[in-house]
């Protein structure tokens, strides 16, 4: 019996993480034309942000890991944001799983570090949150990390990082704006970043402010584990065209980090 759960557990999960999607009306929304060749058509740089590959693991590890970046970038570049369109990593990503091509590489799984097929696109999707963030655009779900195994080394500031698990955590964006856009995203293999862009027919109308603030940190006695964290992070817009524009909050969100045992 429990072997038929959980032969029967993801799908029913994904079947319901979509219907909840679907009620809020988002899958009508999902950008899905992707196009690199027409550039062009998008001068105006509004945000850049890179990230650094984490060099832990095996030779087979890493290489596996640089693997799915680039399998995600094949899904992800050049893809046009029209406006009221929205960015979803798992609809535009889709299942990583064995028989679409990805591998073996590390994934964070209920405070643990494993080894799972799809493993580094957390990276990815932190990435382009990053980008999408800076650029003011319209966060509708957004997930932290259960831990964070990465200490002073993180790749990412704390409450700006975005996992993903497919039919369960998505990170899903939309443009908001009047202006049409293009995310860009590149695996620098030689540099050993990731790198994203939003690209837009106008110049952005707005400045942007992020602030992440560590509200609490979570001890645990035993010096083996990393402390958690609480962590705010509030983002401002100020319009551009309006002489008396003021910082106006326009999003806020709470990431919990639990300790983590030291490996």
């Amino acid at each position: 019996m429990q072997q038929v759960w959980h032969a029967f557990k993801k799908p029913i999960r994904n079947s319901l993480k979509y219907a909840k999607s679907l009620a809020k009306g988002y899958p009508f929304y999902y950008a899905r034309q992707q196009n690199q060749y027409d550039a062009d058509q998008y001068p105006h740089k509004w945000i850049e942000t890179s990230n650094p590959i984490p060099d832990r693991g095996t030779a087979e590890i890493r290489a596996n890991r640089i693997w799915n970046l680039q399998l995600a970038a094949q899904r992800i570049d050049g893809l046009n944001l029209a406006p009221n369109k929205i960015f979803s990593f798992s609809d535009r990503v889709g299942n990583p799983s064995k028989s679409n091509g990805f591998r073996d590489a590390p994934v964070f799984v209920r405070g643990r570090v494993l080894t799972d097929v799809g493993g580094g696109l957390c990276l990815v999707a932190t990435n382009i949150f990053n980008t999408l963030l800076y650029a003011g655009c319209q966060v509708l779900e957004r997930h932290c990390h259960s831990i964070d195994a990465y200490g002073e080394s993180r790749f990412y500031t704390l409450g700006q990082d975005a996992a993903v698990a497919y039919g369960y955590k998505d990170l899903i964006v939309r443009n908001h704006s009047s202006i049409p856009l293009q995310l860009r995203f590149r695996v620098l293999e030689q540099e050993g970043k990731v790198e994203s862009s939003l690209w837009g027919s106008k110049p952005k109308p707005w400045q942007v402010k992020v602030e992440s603030q560590i509200i609490d940190q979570i001890h645990l006695p035993d010096p083996q584990y990393l402390s958690g964290w609480v962590v705010q992070t509030s983002r401002y817009i100020k319009h551009e065209l309006e002489s008396l524009s003021t910082w106006q909050l326009d999003y806020q969100a709470m990431s919990h980090y639990q300790p983590y045992f030291k490996t």
